[in-house]
């Protein structure tokens, strides 16, 4: 698989995992889901940074969408790790700022999957997107989680 269908899959996985966590107010169950979503979010951005952004930095036309990127999954693992560390998962202000959470990752999706995805497309061709396809898998295993697309199979 290509890594932009897998980061595609990884996306999904991740919002379908805050829908879940602001969709109750059981402060265990939103503590096992954040638990996942932080430990899948690190894998996924540290393979990602590494596989694609690394490269895409190389090009004018990639440098700023990866840099960009990057600064975006700092700001959202800082804030898992905020929401993780909390020992009042019911409350309100965890609810807004798991809410902030959710908005930070649909933007950075929306950007990513939009322009980002297609200046991917343009600077690396069909093959070389399938070997960082494999890169991306072996990383994420490498750090213990599987690709969303590959739990799925």
């Amino acid at each position: 698989m290509a890594i932009l269908e897998l980061l595609k899959a990884d996306h999904a996985k991740v919002k379908s995992l805050l829908e879940e966590t602001l969709g109750t107010e059981d402060a265990t169950q939103r503590s096992q889901l954040i638990k996942q979503i932080k430990t899948d979010l690190t894998a996924h951005s540290h393979a990602e940074e590494k596989v694609l952004y690394r490269r895409m930095e190389k090009s004018e036309e990639g440098k700023d969408e990866a840099l960009e990127g990057d600064v975006e999954h700092e700001l959202v693992l800082l804030l898992c790790d905020q929401l993780a560390r909390s020992r009042s998962k019911g409350s309100d202000p965890w609810t807004a700022r798991c809410s902030v959470l959710k908005e930070l990752i649909e933007h950075h999706v929306e950007e990513e999957e939009g322009e980002f995805f297609k200046t991917a497309r343009r600077l690396f061709d069909r093959p070389t997107l399938q070997r960082m396809g494999n890169e991306f898998i072996k990383e994420k295993s490498r750090l213990g989680v599987a690709p969303a697309a590959e739990a799925a199979e």
